[in-house]
This record gives structure tokens, C-alpha cells and sequence, in this order.
């Protein structure tokens, strides 16, 4: 009789059950299957307490958030393109952003450019302490008008080998007055050429040498990051909190950017993404260093902090406030003027918290 049971164990009879298999069969699927889940929770457990790795996956993890995580906010914006019904709304972002932009130059990246030997320096009034104004001091303002200048040359240079700029072939056989009309007729042409193709050329360079801008910002923002996580996991969390805000405005400014400039919702918010990369390279540099603490440091002392404020100030400036002088109802005015102070309040209360 037992023997015919094990037997049974094994078949289902004579009958030839098409599914005949072992009753153990499910148990030990079941042991299988819990074996690997102990394996893998090991191996996490195992990755995880190493402090390095778990440096690593913290810092990159919390940059690829900071990277990301606005796109969220930037999805629900209810513009797709460039268009007349959208104008007011884009119009509104643009002011948005160039706010933040000024706030940020001013408040944020100015403030934390150290001059030359800041460390060492006390600024001390007294003159028998043999103070002395020297040209360290105007280091930090030299870079941010370093910053104003390059990209007002870069942007020069494009408009000149566009076309845009340079000589006028007029002949000289015309007399003065026919000369005069001739370049009168030019210069008109010119400005309604300028204006037919403001989005997709002047404009467009704002939008490229802004994200230039902001690949740098990113990048130091990375430097930090990084630097932060090395101090302590605390000490990094709070300053992912803190970049993460300080950069919602800057994502909503860059959007409407490029979408003014010609680009579709979609690339645009693909073209910022590409940005990304400099906040990932500087935090990954940051934790390579030997010391991250000092690199950081050392990079809010170099000409990167200013120069790059200059470049958001040009931006600003030259680029988005001209756009906002243009015609409109007094009611869109006063909207246009609110977003750039919330812009700037933004940037505030980023900077005071910090």
C-alpha cells in the first residue's frame, strides 16, 4: 500500500493525466522564489551599506531628481508653441523667467562669487589698518562684465556671418539724395526683415547662449551637490530641497525661452533636458575629488559664479525684457510686471533661506 501511494505521488493513474507532475512541484517554486528575494535583499543591503556606494547613488540620484523633477510642472503648461493665442500666456512666463534670471544674478551668484582672497580679506574702514581698495575688489564685477560682453560679442558675431548686419551695396553714382532715399528704402527693408525673422534668428541666439548659461549654472549646482553629500546625508538633502526651488523658475524662464525663440513644447523641454548633463558632471567631478569642499570653493572664488551672471543679466535685459515693451492692454501689462517681481521674490526667499 505505501508503495503504491509514493507511487501515486508521481502519476495521476492510468488515465494519463496531460498535466502529470509532482505535488512537491509548487513548494519548491515557492522556496525558489524566496531564496532569490533573501539574495537580492542582501545584495541590496550589502550595496547600500557601503558608504561610498551609497555616496554615490544619493548624490546621483538626488541630481537626476533636480533634473527631472520640474519637467513635471513644465508638462502642465498649457503652451505647445509660439502662436497668437498663446502670446499672453508665453508673454507672462517670459517675464516670469526673466525675473528669476535677475534674481538669481543678483541675489544668488553675485553674492557668492568671493573676490580674489576673500578668506583673507577684512574690509575695514580705518585707514591706519592699511586697507586698501585694490583691484581684487573689483575682480567679481570685472568677470560679470566679462559675462555681458561675451555674449553680447557672441550674439554679434552670429547676426554678422547671418547676414544680418554689414555692408550696404549701394552705387555711388546716384547723386546724395538718391543716395539718401536708396538707404532710407534699405534700412525699412532691413528692420521689417528683422522683425519678419526676429523669432527664429536673434532671438533663437538668446535661446542657445541662455542655455549655455544655464549648462554652466547646472554645472556648478552639481559641484555642490556633490560636495554637500560628501559633508553629510543631511547636509545634502537640504541642499537638493534648496537647488530643486531655486531652479523651478529657471526651468518655467528657459521654457518660455525657447518657445518664443521658435520651438515646439516638446523640444524644448528636451533641449533643457540636455542641461542636465552639467549638473551630472559637476557632481560626479565633485565626488572624484579628493577634496569636493574645496572645489566647490574654489569654483564660487573663479570667474564661473560672475561671469555666468553677467550672462543671465545680458539674457535678461537685452534678450526678455525688450520682448515685453512691445504693445499691450494695460491688464497684461500689470501681469507682465507682477510675474518678474514674483521672479525676483522668488529668488528672495531662496537666498534668504539659504
Amino acid at each position: 500500500m505505501q508503495a503504491r501511494h509514493d507511487h501515486h505521488g508521481h502519476s495521476h493513474g492510468p488515465g494519463g493525466c496531460p498535466y502529470a507532475h509532482s505535488h512537491d512541484s509548487h513548494p519548491q517554486n515557492e522556496q525558489v522564489s524566496t531564496v532569490l528575494k533573501k539574495i537580492n535583499y542582501v545584495i541590496y543591503l550589502w550595496f547600500m551599506n557601503d558608504a561610498y556606494t551609497r555616496l554615490w547613488v544619493h548624490s546621483i540620484g538626488s541630481t537626476l531628481i533636480i533634473s527631472v523633477a520640474p519637467f513635471v510642472l513644465l508638462s502642465i503648461i498649457p503652451v505647445q508653441a509660439n502662436t497668437a493665442e498663446n502670446e499672453p500666456l508665453l508673454k507672462v512666463l517670459l517675464s516670469f523667467g526673466s525675473g528669476g534670471l535677475l534674481g538669481d544674478a543678483f541675489l544668488h551668484l553675485i553674492p557668492h562669487a568671493q573676490p580674489a582672497g576673500g578668506d583673507a580679506h577684512t574690509h575695514s574702514h580705518s585707514h591706519a589698518s592699511g586697507h586698501s581698495h585694490g583691484p581684487h575688489d573689483m575682480s567679481v564685477g570685472g568677470y560679470v562684465l566679462a559675462g555681458i560682453i561675451a555674449f553680447l560679442t557672441v550674439e554679434k558675431l552670429v547676426r554678422i556671418f547671418r547676414g544680418e548686419e554689414g555692408g550696404h551695396g549701394h552705387s555711388h553714382s546716384y547723386s546724395r539724395s538718391e543716395s539718401r532715399e536708396e538707404d532710407r528704402k534699405k534700412m525699412v527693408n532691413k528692420k521689417d526683415k528683422a522683425k519678419k525673422s526676429d523669432p527664429q534668428t536673434s532671438f533663437k541666439v538668446a535661446a542657445y547662449l541662455n542655455m549655455a548659461a544655464d549648462f554652466t549654472h547646472n554645472f556648478t549646482d552639481g559641484l555642490a551637490i556633490g560636495a554637500s553629500y560628501l559633508a553629510g546625508s543631511t547636509v545634502g538633502l537640504v541642499t537638493m530641497i534648496t537647488v530643486l526651488v531655486h531652479e523651478v523658475p529657471h526651468e518655467i524662464g528657459d521654457f518660455a525661452i525657447l518657445v518664443q525663440s521658435g520651438f515646439s513644447k516638446k523640444r524644448a523641454m528636451f533641449v533643457q533636458l540636455l542641461t542636465a548633463v552639467g549638473a551630472l558632471s559637476g557632481c560626479v567631478l565633485s565626488l572624484l575629488t579628493a577634496d569636493a569642499q574645496n572645489l566647490a570653493d574654489a569654483a564660487a572664488a573663479s570667474w564661473v559664479l560672475p561671469f555666468t551672471a553677467g550672462g543671465f543679466i545680458y539674457i535678461a535685459t537685452v534678450s526678455v525684457i525688450p520682448e515685453l515693451l512691445e504693445k499691450s492692454s494695460p491688464w497684461q501689462s500689470i501681469k507682465e510686471i507682477v510675474a518678474l517681481l514674483t521672479g525676483i521674490a522668488l529668488m528672495y526667499l531662496i537666498a534668504v533661506f539659504e
